[in-house]
């Protein structure tokens, strides 16, 4: 299994490859033929363009029965950090209905009414723990006993589809809104394949059908894809912090500031708090430095928050920079997690943390506890090779 992550900030000469990501494939006659006569709804957001720069919305509009609307976390312009409230597209006038908001993750059954197929296009990031997965699955749930197919668009997992890291979910984990199915941290596998899987290990019975991605390879790298960047979120304004999403997202789950702001250039670069001192911090960039991976350089730093926790105050910590490669994003997680709660002890809040985001509660305990990494690494790799068994019969590249 390879445990090898390479990143766009690899400063080599790479290939691009022309690819045909699933919305480039609408005006195909068979795909074309499968919509035709249909009542439709889409769930999109502001990445769900084509490589022409035309939005899922328009080319539905335009050529099809368009109904409605579905919108994800971070709303249909990709802005939001909070619950989202249902609204119109101002373009065409449709109803947009929130699948993020308050007491809701799913279409009701009045909002299914008079569809007879949902097109889905979503761009993913390849972990667990972003929510895009979970609002697919919420959707084939709702569409199975109403006999509505759900169409994927499918386009390429950004963190590849080769390398999978992490620990696998425990089953009574799955089912959360970060967690919804028994997968790795770092899957490997596209939106489309996960839907399969999801479809026949649940047992859900949804008409589900996958339009792919032509040209991709799993082993594409992030710089190989011919597209424009659009944000899958606010926090994502790169391709780096997409990696650096899969390195440091969980640790939002401690009482850290992680550079999420106005701006969100920093998002994931940065990692501390206003109980940290100018000292600690240039102490904890020295731990995490001798931690010794290759590539990366942790040095001080200090910002004004400019989001959520800690908003408006002064915080001390450190800024990572490198180019990722050679990586292994399960290790660096965990072992800069076994820092920060050696150092930081019972100011560092661990009361948040959510068991779904690190796959098992028994993994946090072992942070908790101290416990090193090689005992740990030992159990997530049977897992992993299970696991890439049992994903193989879902891939489509």
């Amino acid at each position: 299994m390879k445990l090898i992550l390479l990143f766009a900030t690899i400063f080599i000469m790479l290939p691009v490859f022309a690819l045909d990501y699933g919305i480039d494939r609408l005006q195909e006659f068979e795909v074309a033929e499968k919509l035709k006569g249909k009542r439709l709804a889409a769930l999109t957001h502001a990445a769900g363009r084509s490589k022409d720069g035309l939005h899922l919305i328009d080319i539905l509009h335009q050529n099809f029965t368009l109904k409605k609307i579905f919108a994800p976390e971070h709303g249909l312009r990709t802005m939001a950090d909070d619950w989202v409230e249902d609204g119109q597209d101002e373009r065409t006038g449709l109803p947009v209905i929130s699948l993020y908001k308050r007491g809701t993750r799913a279409p009701r059954a009045e909002d299914l009414k008079s569809i007879d197929a949902i097109v889905i296009d979503l761009q993913d990031v390849g972990v667990r723990y972003y929510t895009y997965f979970s609002t697919i699955a919420e959707v084939m749930k709702a569409a199975a006993p109403l006999k509505i197919e759900v169409i994927i668009l499918d386009r390429p997992n950004l963190l590849g589809g080769q390398v999978i890291e992490g620990k696998v979910l425990d089953k009574e984990l799955a089912g959360h809104f970060t967690a919804q199915h028994t997968i790795p941290t770092r899957h490997g596998m596209t939106l489309g394949e996960l839907a399969q899987m999801i479809n026949a290990e649940n047992n859900l019975g949804t008409q589900l059908s996958i339009i792919p991605v032509r040209g991709w390879k799993r082993e594409h790298l992030l710089s190989q894809l011919d597209r424009e960047w659009l944000a899958p979120s606010p926090a994502l304004v790169n391709l780096d912090q997409v990696a650096l999403y899969a390195l440091w997202g969980s640790l939002e789950n401690f009482n850290l500031a992680v550079g999420r702001g106005q701006t969100n250039e920093e998002a994931f670069r940065v990692l501390g708090a206003p109980w940290i001192s100018s000292v600690e911090a240039q102490e904890l960039a020295v731990e995490l430095n001798r931690l010794q991976f290759s590539g990366l350089e942790f040095k001080t730093h200090q910002w004004k928050v400019t989001r959520a926790l800690y908003v408006g105050q002064e915080a001390f910590g450190v800024k990572i920079s490198g180019n990722f490669n050679q990586i292994r994003t399960d290790e660096f997680t965990y072992k800069t997690s076994l820092v920060l709660v050696s150092k930081f002890k019972d100011r560092l809040s661990m009361n948040q943390i959510f068991p779904q985001i690190y796959g098992s509660q028994k993994l946090v305990e072992a942070i908790r506890r101290q416990e090193q990494w090689e005992k740990t690494r030992l159990i997530i790799d049977q897992e992993l090779k299970i696991f890439a068994q049992r994903r193989r019969p879902f891939l489509l590249y």
